[in-house]
């Protein structure tokens, strides 16, 4: 590819610093007129050896990444499925997990050249749920909580969701932001199969896998203790992951009991800070149709905190 300009007058061109010309054959100037001068205020022209010039990336992609880490930043509540209390919710505690959100640019190569990370905010990875009451009178609880199949295919395509959660009968708008994982462009991930998709009782638990090995709809969405529609709502999960604020993150397990005790863990809804996350998401991923992603990194299922016990929250 070459390039032509043609100037029909004088050609001025300033600078702060140096002038560097780097050409991968000659660099040759003519002058139709009688004189050719190159002035210095110490010397004139000088002769060295050639440099190599400098490496410039040509970025041919650019990526929103939201990085799902195995760092356990705290503990928190989180509303328990297949459970329902006639007066409260039934809960546990869980513990929550920093997620950073990256901007990362490639090269022609598809190497990851530059990574920033644009800020970080805390999820959950479990999904507990009950399964009913076992022959010594004990719940016994399920982990339904979303696992790739393999760790060595943990990186996923992520759309945004404009309205999450909604009331499905009339489908009112929550006017709260969801993120939904895609693997080539299908809402179908390949997954770890649960542990089992029976209740104690023998019926199948709420919204099984059509396919065990196949999990859908996994989201990245807003969870704590949030409004919607005038009611206030405790965050549960089927397998998503789901944002807590730093207000409701305790140290230990057993902070984070307490506050549920003492009923002041819901407090402060996670609405506003939720927004504030999702805003800042789309507008980095937004701006120059960025491509978003999403990594969950590696945990060790079997090391994962067990609730000891049931609250009502």
């Amino acid at each position: 590819m070459s390039k032509e300009s043609y100037i029909g007058g004088d050609y001025i061109e300033t600078t702060g610093g140096s002038v560097r010309n780097f050409a991968k054959g000659n660099i040759e100037n003519s002058s139709l007129g009688n004189q050719f001068t190159q002035k210095g205020l110490d010397s004139g022209v000088t002769y060295g050896i050639n440099e190599p010039p400098p490496k410039i990336e040509v970025i041919v992609k650019k990526i929103i990444r939201i990085e799902i880490t195995d760092e356990v930043t705290g503990y928190t509540i989180q509303g328990l499925k297949g459970l329902d209390y006639k007066f409260s919710d039934p809960a546990v505690v869980v513990p929550t997990y920093k997620t950073n959100i990256l901007y990362i640019e490639k090269n022609a190569k598809g190497e990851e050249c530059k990574i920033e990370n644009k800020g970080d905010f805390n999820v959950t990875r479990d999904a507990w749920y009950s399964l009913g009451k076992n022959k010594d009178g004990k719940y016994e609880l399920l982990n339904r909580a979303f696992v790739p199949d393999s760790y060595e295919r943990n990186l996923f395509g992520l759309k945004w969701i404009p309205s999450y959660p909604n009331i499905s009968a009339t489908y009112a708008r929550s006017d709260m932001d969801a993120f939904i994982f895609t693997r080539f462009g299908e809402r179908k991930i390949p997954a770890k199969p649960l542990r089992t998709q029976k209740r104690l009782d023998g019926n199948s638990i709420a919204s099984p896998r059509k396919e065990e090995n196949f999990a859908t709809d996994v989201m990245i969405h807003i969870g704590g203790t949030y409004e919607m529609f005038g009611y206030q709502h405790l965050g549960g999960s089927y397998g998503c992951f789901a944002y807590i604020p730093n207000d409701d993150i305790y140290s230990t397990p057993e902070l984070a009991e307490k506050a549920s005790d003492n009923d002041n863990y819901d407090d402060i809804s996670s609405n506003a800070t939720w927004k504030e996350v999702t805003n800042k998401i789309k507008l980095l991923a937004f701006e120059d149709a960025k491509e978003m992603q999403v990594i969950l990194k590696y945990r060790d299922e079997s090391k994962v905190y067990f609730p000891p016990k049931i609250l009502n929250e």
